[in-house]
């Protein structure tokens, strides 16, 4: 009698179950997936919020700013010749101290720079204004002393002859054609003084006005002398000094930061040529490209550190002192950077003009 077993229905039906429920399974979620909707824009926080929150975060937790600078000097003074000329001397060189009033260049004035020398110490102007004035007053003093005299003395006496002639007029003692030649002669002795006296009042005036001019030119000359020895950088009072020698001296007291290459001995410059460049070493300034979210994060007085790439050994201690209100790069386009300077002290010298360095500023949290 054949045997049967009994438990592979079972099994069967069990595995039947199972691939039933896992295929109802996939269906359902295929059908939520369909079904389901999307998450609407309006759900998602807005965007400003988002930006903003973690930058005030950062803000309240940053105590200390990095930037990237340079070093400069506080101010320069640039020195360019003031006339053309042959260099004779120059007692400078690049890196040196030097105080104010220090001879620098000494050179000798070409012959263009000598003829505008010579017309501001020797203006003919005022030499002839002082001619004129030697002359005029020579002629009012003959108009006043002399002239002016012999008519007052001659209307005098035209005066006391028609006087006389009157009397004997009266008395019937001379004709009436001696009494017509005496009221001629007094009007005539009478307009000769007055045609003087407005003779001597216009040379007066001429030489009053002449006086002014000279006065004027005598003003101009002084101006223009003083001009030409703070240019020359030397007097003309001193004869030992030839005309035509000239000098450059240093302006303040500070270091020759640089001496143009065209600068040599028997070279010759022209006038408004750039030659040596003097600047104060000690306080520095450091100016660096800052950001405009870290800009509003600084005050003036804010203190830092300073170190340079050549002096990697030492820190140096800086606090802001220049914070601008107008952007390096005022474009829509690109959020803007702002350049401030920080002033340090340089009593080492160590500090030369154009070094790189980071600057680490701390901020109030």
């Amino acid at each position: 009698m054949p045997q049967f077993d009994i438990d592979r229905p079972k099994r069967r039906l069990k595995k039947l179950g199972v691939m039933l429920g896992s295929f109802v399974a996939l269906v359902s979620l295929a059908l939520l997936l369909l079904t389901h909707e999307p998450k609407k824009a309006e759900s998602s926080p807005p965007p400003v919020k988002a930006a903003i929150v973690p930058q005030i975060a950062d803000a309240k937790s940053e105590a200390e700013i990095t930037f990237r600078g340079k070093s400069f000097s506080v101010f320069q003074r640039k020195l360019v010749m003031p006339y053309g000329g042959e260099i004779l001397s120059i007692e400078v060189k690049e890196g040196q101290p030097v105080n104010e009033n220090d001879v620098l260049v000494k050179y000798r004035l070409d012959r263009q720079a000598m003829i505008q020398v010579v017309e501001i110490l020797y203006p003919a102007k005022v030499q002839d204004l002082k001619q004129a004035v030697y002359e005029q007053k020579t002629t009012r003093d003959k108009i006043r002393d002399v002239k002016l005299k012999i008519d007052e003395m001659n209307l005098e006496k035209a005066k006391q002859d028609l006087a006389d002639v009157r009397q004997l007029w009266d008395k019937k003692l001379v004709e009436q054609q001696a009494l017509r030649n005496a009221e001629r002669k007094y009007e005539t002795a009478n307009k000769n003084l007055l045609a003087t006296r407005n003779s001597l009042k216009q040379a007066e005036e001429s030489l009053t006005k002449t006086r002014e001019d000279l006065k004027f030119f005598e003003d101009k000359y002084k101006r223009d002398l003083d001009l030409l020895e703070y240019q020359t950088r030397r007097s003309y009072k001193d004869s030992d000094i030839p005309n035509n020698i000239a000098f450059l001296k240093a302006p303040i007291t500070g270091q020759a930061l640089w001496l143009a290459p065209e600068l040599r001995v028997n070279s010759e410059l022209a006038a408004g040529f750039p030659t040596v460049t003097i600047a104060p070493t000690n306080p520095m300034v450091v100016r660096c490209k800052v950001h405009e979210l870290d800009l509003v994060k600084l005050k003036m007085g804010d203190r830092g550190t300073v170190i340079f790439d050549a002096i990697p050994d030492k820190k140096y201690v800086c606090k802001v002192s220049r914070i601008p209100w107008v952007s390096r790069n005022p474009a829509l386009e690109v959020p803007a950077d702002y350049e401030i300077e920080c002033l340090l002290e340089n009593g080492d010298g160590k500090i030369k003009d154009g070094l790189t360095c980071n600057v680490r500023v701390s901020v109030a949290q």
